[in-house]
């Protein structure tokens, strides 16, 4: 669905959403149950990623071999591995990591994808030349990416995040094309064309900041796609490298003790789908709050 704002009709220099659109846009999502319950869920997870040294009771790494294989007690709220260590401290710090690729995967996609797209839509002649460079991009799975990466330099997080952000630039650049295409057409942008704006102050004044509704929504439907794609990449060993915990790591070595511990699987994937469940429900409220159809209330 593309999103549109309503064109305000001012000769000024700008031409800045309603005033407070965003805030009632807040409190829209929060009126949504689900899409309430999945912020909670989003901040604590957050929180807890942050915290992590704060928040578990053992260190991640901590071995006793004494304690190996034990199912969920008090002592241990997600049981233990087969070195004995805490599998409630090792889904924490695990979450740190796909929290940290998600966003900063995302982050990079979108220092990347945001100036092609406005290029891309605001001039005619570049536009070819950057749908060229995406569709380039879209023939390079991120698993293929990911793969040649770490054959050349390695396998590690810094890796898995460049390879999910190059994955995840052309959606970044279509959707900012999409909007720069729509919003140039605004009268407040012919109006401050009539006032000899250059295109520098059209694109950072009167375009990007309409068309950030419409990136925070990718930005949510996006981040959740990095985690899953990191745990995936984490899994193959394209990720990060033992023995930092990664929620992808523990399954991948979990799958042999599956009979003995199946508590070594189940914590990991509910934390992964939780957290990537949780993001998705924001993100559609997100997009049902900032519809125009919404924000003109």
């Amino acid at each position: 669905m593309t999103l549109e704002l309503v064109p305000v009709k001012e000769t000024g220099p700008a031409a800045p959403a309603p005033p407070g659109s965003r805030r009632r846009a807040l409190r829209r999502v929060l009126r949504n149950p689900l899409a309430a319950l999945g912020l909670v869920i989003v901040v604590v997870a957050l929180l807890a990623a942050a915290l992590a040294n704060l928040v578990t009771p053992f260190p991640y790494d901590r071995t006793d071999f004494s304690a190996a294989l034990q199912p969920p007690s008090p002592a241990h709220w997600f049981g233990t591995d087969e070195l004995g260590r805490d599998q409630f401290s090792r889904v924490i710090f695990g979450l740190r990591a796909s929290v940290e690729v998600g966003v900063m995967s995302v982050a990079l996609s979108l220092v990347v994808g945001v100036p092609l797209g406005l290029l891309a839509g605001f001039y005619g002649w570049l536009d070819p030349v950057v749908s060229r460079l995406t569709d380039t991009l879209l023939a390079f799975p991120f698993l293929v990416l990911a793969v040649g990466l770490a054959a050349i330099v390695g396998p590690s997080l810094t890796i898995a995040t460049i390879a999910i952000a190059a994955a995840q630039i052309p959606a970044v650049v279509r959707v900012t094309r999409s909007e720069t295409l729509h919003l140039r057409e605004m009268d407040y942008v012919a109006a401050a064309i009539a006032d000899g704006a250059s295109d520098a102050v059209l694109l950072g004044r009167h375009i990007l900041p309409n068309a950030v509704n419409a990136l925070i929504v990718q930005a949510t439907v996006a981040v959740p796609a990095a985690i899953i794609g990191e745990s995936v990449l984490s899994f193959l060993g394209l990720g990060v490298r033992p023995p930092t915990p990664s929620l992808g790591i523990m399954l991948a070595s979990a799958q042999p003790l599956f009979r003995d511990g199946p508590w070594l699987v189940v914590f990991p994937g509910v934390a992964i789908v939780l957290l990537t469940l949780a993001m998705n429900l924001v993100g559609d409220g997100l997009r049902d709050a900032l519809d125009p159809r919404e924000v003109r209330r």
